[in-house]
């Protein structure tokens, strides 16, 4: 089973480039943030640290000297002590939690908590504090906060009197990382916000002119080459933008020629099918004229008898009709016209067809069927459809040089009228069935094809949004088959 992902709309240019833009600085702004804020909290860390080492420091010289003196019996036991750790822990700059004396089995000897005397403390900070033999900060947490555990040997040389200990709150520190932290987004959100306006200026600037002359350059397919990118500035965009309408300027002349050499290319094949009409012309015109010069000749003889001069000027007459008629055909065939598709029976227009070749066909024993329904019609230029006919029918009657049929089929199939012309000739060899309709191709030898009928009847069809196809076999003769879409218009 073949999962459905959702498509995206594909982002412009600008607006990759104020993306990206945007998630980088919000990306370097975020890494900024965070060396910022570990920094600070190093440094403050390492302040309060460093304060806990000095007091620590400090306070163990006079307590040593309690402890001998107390030892000595100079001095009452734990008297002299409790008061100088009260003191202390009293001060409100140190943030002290707690401050304690241990003996060198943990026991505590002093305390700022009077509940605690006595006490063994057992636990992992007390235990690796009573075996170090310098001062040692351990980490802990206290009422959701951080605290710095400080353990400070109380020693003179190798001999040692006992471990002080205290907690410092990191309380007062985690409130001010939290102000650095807050002040750091604040002023990403500023930076950001500035530098998503730089970067909506500079798109403006820089991505607008690239994102319109695409948008141009996406408008400029097939015939539409009447559009112009505004140029302003003298930079490298200014520059591109007049090479390009200089580029559509160059296409559209090309164009122009093209289409005034197609339209040439047309017209000659249009009159080169007019000269093969030749012959047939030619006697369509000669038996009326051999039936006008004998009237004449007889009205010379006996043109003073009113009923048979009535009789000879009305052949006279029809002759000429006659003679008018077949030459009104052929120029009209021949004659450049306007684009006017119309409502057309094609049963008639392939009988019309056959008029002009019909002698062409008798004398070359080339008999014709027509087997196209009196009902099939389509819309059609009558001009296209008449020029169609011609060269397939052209092209059959060469490819049958000893005699044969061309047969004419046509019906309504899958919502197309399809048109067959059919004949029994000579066939197209298996490797030239790709080329056929390729223009100027032609297997006839020098002077008798221009190479453009079979060509000329790819382009008719296709403009009307048509299919043309063949199938041949050597000897055996061709079948052109045409599908037209029904309601189809020449574009």
């Amino acid at each position: 089973m073949k999962t459905l992902l959702p498509s995206f709309p594909r982002l412009g240019l600008q607006y990759k480039f104020i993306l990206i833009t945007t998630c980088a600085i919000i990306a370097v702004m975020s890494l900024g943030g965070y060396l910022a804020v570990e920094r600070e909290t190093k440094i403050l860390y390492a302040e309060v640290e460093k304060q806990g080492r000095l007091l620590g420091e400090t306070l163990a010289i006079p307590i040593i000297n309690d402890l001998i003196y107390e030892r000595l019996g100079l001095v009452e036991e734990g008297g002299l002590l409790d008061n100088y750790i009260l003191e202390i822990f009293s001060r409100q700059d140190a943030d002290l939690l707690y401050i304690a004396i241990l003996d060198e089995e943990g026991r505590v000897i002093s305390h700022n908590n009077i509940t605690e005397y006595g006490k063994v403390y057992a636990d992992p900070l007390s235990k690796k504090a009573l075996k170090a033999d310098s001062t040692i900060i351990q980490h802990f947490s206290k009422n959701e906060h951080n605290a710095l555990d400080f353990g400070v040997p109380l020693s003179i040389g190798k001999k040692r009197w006992g471990t002080l200990k205290f907690g410092i709150s990191l309380e007062k520190v985690e409130h001010e990382i939290l102000a650095t932290v807050k002040r750091i987004i604040g002023l990403t959100i500023a930076l950001l916000i500035a530098g998503f306006a730089i970067i909506l200026l500079l798109s403006r600037r820089f991505i607008s002119p690239i994102t319109q002359l695409a948008n141009t350059m996406e408008k400029a397919r097939g015939d539409y080459l009447d559009i112009k990118v505004d140029v302003t500035g003298h930079d490298e965009l200014a520059v591109l933008g007049e090479r390009f309408n200089s580029m559509i300027e160059r296409i559209r002349q090309a164009n122009e020629e093209l289409r005034k050499t197609h339209e040439k290319l047309i017209q000659s094949e249009k009159l080169a099918s007019v000269g093969i009409l030749a012959a047939g012309v030619a006697h369509e015109i000669n038996n009326p004229l051999g039936g006008i010069f004998n009237c004449i000749q007889m009205l010379k003889q006996n043109g003073g008898n009113p009923e048979l001069r009535e009789k000879y000027l009305d052949l006279v007459k029809e002759g000429l009709d006659r003679i008018e008629n077949t030459v009104s055909k052929l120029l009209w065939m021949s004659r450049k016209a306007e684009h006017a598709p119309v409502d057309i029976n094609i049963r008639n227009m392939v009988d019309s067809v056959y008029f002009f070749l019909e002698y062409k066909m008798k004398k070359g024993k080339v008999a014709f069927r027509n087997e196209v329904p009196d009902a099939l019609r389509f819309t059609c230029d009558v001009h296209d459809f008449q020029q169609l006919l011609l060269n397939l029918f052209i092209n059959a009657i060469h490819a049958m040089q000893h005699g044969g049929i061309l047969e004419i089929r046509g019906y309504n199939e899958d919502s197309a009228v399809t048109i067959e012309v059919i004949d029994t000739g000579c066939g197209i060899e298996h490797g030239h069935i790709g080329k056929i309709f390729d223009p100027f191709f032609t297997t006839k030898p020098t002077g008798e094809g221009t190479g453009l009928g079979l060509w000329l009847t790819y382009e008719i069809v296709r403009n009307y949004n048509g299919e043309i196809s063949v199938e041949s076999e050597t000897g055996k003769g061709s079948r052109f088959i045409m599908r037209f879409p029904v309601g189809s218009d020449c574009l």
